[in-house]
Parts: C-alpha cells; sequence; structure tokens
C-alpha cells in the first residue's frame, strides 16, 4: 500500500469534470485507489464519490494505492494532479 498527501491545485478543486477525468484514469488500474479528505475515504473510480468530498483549490487530499500495480497507478495518478488533470 502506498499512501501519500497531496494538494490539489486546480483552480475550482474535484468539480464534476476533474473528478470524472481522475475517476476514468484511475479506473484503467486494477489496484484499489482510494481519496481520504477530512476523515473521509472514497473510491477513487467513481466521479460521484470524489464529487461528494468537497475538495476545493489548494485542499491537501490523501492518495492511497493497494495492488499489483500500486507503484505504477500512485505515480501515474499523483502526476496527472501535479499536472492539473492533463495527460
Amino acid at each position: 500500500m502506498i499512501s501519500l498527501a497531496i494538494n490539489i491545485k486546480d483552480e475550482i478543486g474535484f468539480h464534476a469534470r476533474t473528478a470524472s477525468l481522475f475517476a476514468k484514469k484511475a479506473s484503467k488500474f486494477e489496484s484499489e485507489i482510494f481519496i481520504e479528505f477530512k476523515g473521509k475515504k472514497v473510491n477513487a473510480k467513481s466521479t460521484l464519490s470524489i464529487m461528494t468530498l468537497g475538495v476545493k483549490s489548494n485542499d491537501e487530499i490523501v492518495l492511497i494505492t493497494n495492488g499489483n500495480d500500486e507503484k505504477e497507478a500512485h505515480n501515474a495518478l499523483i502526476s496527472y494532479i501535479e499536472n492539473n488533470f492533463n495527460d
């Protein structure tokens, strides 16, 4: 299992578009992937679950990956966040 705190730099945070993009990217991996924010942990492969967190710009989330491709998933998703949800 890999866990890392990271700030969301997108000017709106995890809104419908970014949550959808992130969930789609996360779904490409076999590993379980979760986002934790303010004590709530959700499945990062679910757009709706991500949106329920209410993550705004500059909020810190914890990205958790666990499984066979956890390192690849973790690196790809951290990079995706750092690049404001652009490949």
